[in-house]
């Protein structure tokens, strides 16, 4: 699991100094972009492979509030990736400072060729840091 710790700035709360829906979409696309980067995938070489992130039907459940101020950590979870191989669901999970769940975004990824297009499957150099195959023994 790819984790990251953050702290609830002023643009990310509404008057009653609470967390918006929107900062939690935001957060959640800026550690999807982080965990590419940080395993070797810079935009500059998303755009050399000619390929990229489409985000749908983007999900919030909530169970606590976060507030200004307060520190967070942020935890990407690979759920599963379709039949055709070209959409991936992931969850995000919010923690507070008491590692206490306050909310998670459930999100489809699709890859997008930009050459032809069209929804693809994930080049097998990105897909390895997604996909975590099962290894089984032999048995007798």
């Amino acid at each position: 699991m790819f984790q990251r710790i953050y702290k609830v700035n002023g643009e990310d709360v509404n008057d009653f100094m609470v967390m918006q829906n929107a900062a939690y979409l935001s957060y959640s696309s800026k550690l999807v972009e982080t965990f590419l980067f940080v395993n070797g995938f810079t935009k500059l070489k998303m755009n050399t492979l000619k390929v990229g992130i489409q985000k749908n039907n983007d999900q919030i459940i909530q169970h606590q509030q976060l507030f200004f101020t307060q520190d967070f950590s942020v935890k990407l979870e690979f759920k599963n990736i379709g039949f055709c191989a070209q959409k991936m669901n992931i969850a995000i999970h919010f923690y507070n400072e008491k590692q206490e769940l306050c909310a998670t975004v459930v999100r489809e990824i699709y890859w997008f060729d930009y050459s032809s297009w069209q929804t693809v499957s994930p080049p097998k150099s990105i897909a390895k840091y997604f996909l975590q195959e099962d290894v089984f023994s032999r048995v007798g």
